[in-house]
């Protein structure tokens, strides 16, 4: 396996607009503080559970140096004014002792003005196929119930999903069930 921290791959979003999905990387701290910024408070409150004013220091460097074995994000950015901007990040956090078969919690946030676009469906499909070249076996997540657009995301993943929990708070699991032998799950590429 190639190392995932140099993860890259184009895509087209539904309305025809180009992404690029990659490895997050520590330099990308500024980058997740002024996006943290652009964001509103529903996206804030969906994502962290609490409103809040911003992220810490010591939070920037945990979502952005990360091992990528145990902890891997990704970032899809776009070109705005000939600089990149970050729109979205997804990652997932291993549950328990590392190992073979484990599973992992899975986050994600988009942008409010790149949000619908079919971004969330992309990273799913990205990180599905990372966490199973990694030996993942599942996923899980803690969603608020009135997050619609982040559940659409996990029922259309093609993952079996199943949801419990009731007016506070959502737990989904979403397996990582192996493909059939010779169907290729690498969504992305490393290096290019």
């Amino acid at each position: 396996m190639t190392d995932l921290r140099d993860y890259r791959a184009p895509a087209r979003l539904r309305d025809g607009s180009s992404v690029l999905f990659r490895s997050i990387r520590p330099a990308d701290r500024e980058a997740l503080r002024n996006g943290f910024h652009r964001l509103s408070p529903e996206a804030i409150y969906h994502r962290f559970f609490q409103t809040r004013a911003g992220l810490t220091d010591a939070e920037l460097r945990y979502l952005t140096e990360l091992d990528f074995r145990n902890h891997v994000a990704l970032v899809a950015t776009v070109e705005l004014d000939g600089r990149e901007q970050i729109v979205a990040v997804a990652r997932f956090v291993r549950l328990g002792a590392p190992g073979p078969g484990g599973r992992a919690e899975i986050a994600f946030v988009v942008g409010d003005e790149y949000q619908h676009r079919g971004i969330g469906t992309l990273l799913m499909a990205h990180l599905a196929a990372i966490a199973r070249q990694l030996g993942y076996t599942a996923f899980e997540a803690e969603v608020l119930p009135d997050n619609y657009p982040m559940l659409r995301v996990f029922e259309h993943s093609g993952l079996p999903v199943s949801e419990r929990g009731g007016d506070r708070m959502v737990h989904v699991t979403l397996e990582l069930t192996p493909l059939p032998r010779g169907e290729e799950d690498s969504p992305g590429s490393a290096g290019n």
